[in-house]
């Protein structure tokens, strides 16, 4: 005799984890409970976090740009910019290079 299908996917009540060995839920604040020196640490631009961006940047087409370019206001790049540090260092490479090349690289360009 077979079990129907749905008798076969409800987990049965001795199969389940108990709720000791269940992983613990991470805090709210997963900086909280770090030293003043580790957040700081946590806060500052990585130098390869930002070659990653930057080579995101540059292998995204001229149309996907543009949009970032229109969703991505001053306010917007304040907020980006405590989320990711390494974008102000993008940012302010990009307004150093000439308006030609601001205009392929498009997004951020404009702040």
């Amino acid at each position: 005799m077979s079990m129907p299908q749905e008798d076969m996917m409800m987990p049965q009540e001795d199969m389940m984890m108990p709720q000791e060995m269940q992983a613990p839920m991470p805090p709210q604040d997963p900086m909280a409970e770090m030293p003043q020196e580790a957040r700081d640490a946590v806060m500052q631009p990585s130098e390869e976090l930002a070659l990653v961006l930057m080579a995101r940047l540059s292998n995204m087409a001229p149309e996907e740009l543009q949009m970032l370019d229109t969703v991505i206001t001053p306010e917007v790049a304040r907020v980006l910019v405590r989320l990711l540090p390494e974008l102000a260092e993008i940012i302010n490479s990009i307004e150093g290079t000439p308006a030609e090349m601001q205009e392929q690289i498009g997004a951020l360009s404009s702040m």
